[in-house]
């Protein structure tokens, strides 16, 4: 019996394939009660999430320069074991109080998720997005964790270099991100309709 079920097809939506990452959502390990993972490879429902923004909220909307947002995944096999190593990236523009605030916040978390969109879609008339989780999987969870690499700030010395903090969050997981493809139509990150409307997102 082996472990390999399937081979894999290309597409012509596959060939007309997008890069970049359009929207980051970030939350603490800590908040995540409970996953539904299923095949091929995703999860139906992230558990423990109180939704985005906001007092009693537990998820938060990174926003960034555009064109600057990226994770890679790389996994490597040493001595019959094998880690995903796990980098998101993305650049802030401008230096400001509010965001050393965040930075402050970020470095001193015990571990982080993300919900990352990219701009990449499934090629259907009516087009969606992929979405992944990072920093949790169904091995290593709750020390999947993503952690806070480096924010690092530069004003430039001109008055057209950039101004801007780029931070990387790092982490080691035992499996390739799952894509989050919950029931219904859209992506949910809780069942609260406000919750969902503050995201952007349509329940069913």
């Amino acid at each position: 019996m082996g472990v390999l079920t399937a081979g894999h097809t290309i597409l012509c939506e596959d060939r007309n394939r997008r890069g970049g990452i359009k929207n980051i959502y970030l939350g603490e390990v800590a908040n995540v009660a409970s996953t539904t993972a299923t095949v091929p490879h995703n999860y139906t429902a992230i558990g423990g999430l109180t939704g985005t923004g906001g007092t009693s909220k537990n998820v938060w909307k990174f926003q960034f320069d555009r064109e600057t947002a990226y994770y890679t995944a790389n996994a490597t096999r040493e001595n019959g074991s094998t880690v995903v190593e796990i980098e998101l990236g993305f650049s802030i523009p401008k230096i400001t109080e509010e965001i050393n605030a965040r930075l402050e916040e970020l470095k001193e978390t015990c571990g982080l998720f993300a919900v990352v969109e990219t701009f990449a879609d499934n090629g259907a008339g009516t087009p969606v997005t992929y979405h992944f989780v990072l920093g949790y999987d169904e091995v290593f969870s709750p020390d999947a964790f993503l952690e806070f690499s480096s924010g690092e700030q530069n004003t430039g010395t001109g008055l057209q270099d950039p101004n801007e903090t780029v931070v990387k969050l790092k982490g080691f997981m035992a499996e390739y991100p799952r894509e989050y493809v919950p029931s219904g139509a859209g992506i949910v990150i809780d069942s609260n309709a406000g919750i969902a409307t503050a995201l952007g997102y349509t329940l069913t």
